[in-house]
């Protein structure tokens, strides 16, 4: 198996992701000088039971730590409330009805952009904020678990789509983990090396990180431009995959 090697730039183990008190942190956002440490993902989309304070945490700066808010919760409520329009089995939970209830305005929003009769189900996302917010978590996973990305001047790719789309196959591949040659940079999370002594083979493999089951997993990836991808599945209602070549 091929070694990845570091990038070059602000290089270094654990500058995205040190717990150290005093380490030279960068935001991994825009680069600048950290000075919080930021979820990942956003509690926004969790709910509020076991396994909170465990979350991972990745460097960011004041000023990108909370520019996000107003467009993560939008899409946390959005898709929540959509998903139980069109699924009669699913309810929304008590934290998303307590924070609609005391923000009357993004309440206000999504009411107008889902609209539902007894039949069908109309709705009109803000994809800027959608695109924005998956951006923002793909950057933050891919920090994370591979120690240091150079975001500079890559180019972006963003698929998404609803389950109500997705065929069994469409969510059979989407959910398929594939061996691949590569392996990440020393100090890198996430990947699993399995050696076959027998066959003198090394073969590497990214799991689906299920962060809080039925609410938010991810999975980060090398595609085959030698960039990286990331997977994000919300609420097992929005599927994505943003890469970065």
């Amino acid at each position: 198996m091929i070694q990845r090697k570091r990038l070059a730039g602000n290089s270094g183990l654990g500058y995205y992701t040190s717990q150290r008190k005093f380490a030279r942190n960068g935001c991994i956002y825009c680069g600048k000088a950290a000075d919080t440490r930021e979820h990942v993902p956003s509690k926004v989309f969790l709910n509020d039971s076991a396994g909170l304070e465990n979350l991972s945490t990745i460097p960011a700066c004041f000023e990108c730590n909370n520019s996000y808010s107003n467009d993560e919760k939008y899409v946390a409520c959005i898709l929540d409330v959509l998903k139980s329009k069109l699924y009669s089995n699913y309810s929304l939970n008590e934290n998303m009805l307590r924070r609609l209830e005391k923000d009357w305005q993004l309440n206000d929003l999504i009411c107008k952009a889902i609209q539902a009769n007894d039949e069908n189900v109309f709705f009109d996302i803000d994809e800027s904020r959608l695109i924005r917010i998956l951006t923002k978590l793909a950057r933050g996973h891919a920090g994370y678990e591979f120690d240091y990305v150079r975001f500079d001047n890559l180019k972006i790719k963003i698929h998404y789509d609803y389950s109500f789309n997705l065929s069994d196959d469409d969510l059979y591949n989407f959910n398929c983990i594939t061996k691949f040659q590569i392996s990440p940079e020393v100090g890198s999370r996430g990947i699993f090396i399995v050696e076959n002594l027998e066959k003198e083979e090394i073969a590497g493999y990214a799991f689906w990180n299920d962060v809080q089951k039925g609410r938010y997993r991810y999975r980060v990836d090398f595609n085959n431009q030698d960039g990286i991808f990331v997977k994000i599945v919300i609420y097992d209602f929005l599927y994505s995959r943003i890469d970065f070549e």
